[in-house]
């Protein structure tokens, strides 16, 4: 019984260590790739990201403030190929902005009143993949802005 006590707080630290170096490869990601191409809007001191597989999706809601302009931009790991994109919704569910079969991987805009909205990001499923492993990578949603 002690040996599985033991065993298992063995695995469970394993698997946070193994969590924790991954967030802080995204992190390193962003802040190499992302963070620069900002400019020259100011980042909002947040790094937004995880790690995405071929196929996933995933969503996030972020709050945007009157009288401030904004770069939105998704910056993913190239492992996930040129087809990743994202979807800005308002509460109703509307699409503002899709990037889809769009460059670049950002939006500038700015919103007339304080509203939250929706980014949904994509990365779609390569067809012509030849492996049964989807490949994974980092996906960062980054915000910037300037008044």
């Amino acid at each position: 019984m002690k040996l599985k006590n033991t065993l298992s707080i063995f695995l469970f630290f394993t698997a946070i260590g193994v969590v924790t170096q991954v967030d802080a490869q995204c992190k390193r990601f962003t802040q190499k790739n992302c963070l620069p191409a900002l400019s020259p809007y100011t980042n909002n001191g947040q790094i937004n990201s995880t790690t995405l597989y071929e196929g996933d999706s995933a969503s996030m809601n972020m709050t945007f403030y009157s009288l401030l302009e904004y770069r939105l931009m998704v910056c993913t790991h190239p492992i996930l190929g040129e087809g990743a994109f994202f979807r800005v919704k308002d509460d109703d569910g509307e699409i503002l902005y899709s990037s889809e079969g769009k460059s670049p991987n950002y939006w500038d805009f700015r919103v007339n009143s304080t509203q939250d909205l929706r980014i949904d990001v994509v990365i779609p499923e390569d067809q012509e993949r030849v492996t049964d492993m989807p490949p994974s990578g980092c996906v960062s949603i980054v915000l910037g802005f300037k008044e």
